[in-house]
C-alpha cells in the first residue's frame, strides 16, 4: 500500500475532525469539572472554618467555671421573677434612703414608645417593665442610680420624669426594665375550657 497524498490528506482531516469533535469538547468538560471542583473545595474550606469556630465557641462555653455560669444565669435569667425584682427595688430604695410612693409590675414587653416615637424591636430580648414613684433628693437620686447599675442583673431606666417637690425633694417617676432570655408564659384564662 502506498502513501498517496489523498490518504495522507484524509488522515490529516480525520485527525482534525477527531480533535474538533471529540478532544476539544472533552477538554472543555474537564475544565468545567475542574472549576466546579475548585468551587467545591473553596466552600468546603469555608464550612471547615465555620465548624472550627463553632468548636472554639463550644470549648469556650465548656471551659466556663460553675460560678461564671451561675452568675450569667443570674444576670440574664430564662424568665424574670417579678416578685424578686420588686423586692430588690424595695431593698435598693430602703438602702439608698428614698421614699417610695409607687412600685408596680407593668408586665412583659409593655414598654411604650420613647421620646423619638420609636417602639422597641419585637425581635429583641423579652423585657419586664416596672413602674416606680419616689421622693428623694438629688444626691440620693445619684446613689439610687448607682445602686441600680451595680445590681446582679440589668435594671435599666427606660423613662424618667423628675418634678420639684417641696424643699429640696424631687418627685421621681421612672419606668425600669429588665431582660430575660424567654418570655414568661402567658397567663391562662380559667374560662378557656375545651
Amino acid at each position: 500500500m502506498s502513501n498517496s497524498p489523498f490518504i495522507q490528506l484524509f488522515l490529516v482531516i480525520l485527525a482534525g475532525a477527531i480533535v474538533v469533535l471529540y478532544v476539544r469538547p472533552t477538554i472543555t468538560t474537564i475544565r468545567a469539572t475542574q472549576d466546579k471542583i475548585g468551587v467545591y473545595q473553596d466552600e468546603l474550606a469555608r464550612v471547615a472554618g465555620v465548624n472550627n469556630q463553632i468548636t472554639e465557641y463550644k470549648n469556650t462555653i465548656n471551659s466556663l467555671s460553675l460560678n461564671d455560669v451561675q452568675a450569667l444565669e443570674r444576670y440574664l435569667p430564662n424568665t424574670v421573677d417579678e416578685i424578686s425584682v420588686l423586692r430588690d427595688l424595695e431593698a435598693i430604695a430602703a438602702e439608698t434612703g428614698i421614699t417610695l410612693t409607687a412600685l408596680a409590675y407593668e408586665g412583659q414587653n409593655a414598654v411604650a414608645a420613647d421620646e423619638t416615637g420609636m417602639v422597641p424591636d419585637s425581635s429583641a430580648l423579652p423585657m419586664a417593665t416596672f413602674k416606680l414613684g419616689a421622693l428623694m433628693t438629688y444626691d440620693t437620686m445619684k446613689v439610687f442610680m448607682a445602686a441600680l447599675e451595680s445590681n446582679n442583673y440589668p435594671l435599666i431606666i427606660n423613662k424618667l420624669e423628675v418634678a420639684l417637690e417641696e424643699g429640696d425633694q424631687l418627685g421621681v417617676s421612672a419606668t425600669i426594665v429588665t431582660y430575660s432570655l424567654s418570655a414568661a408564659p402567658a397567663p391562662t384564662d380559667p374560662n378557656d375550657q375545651f
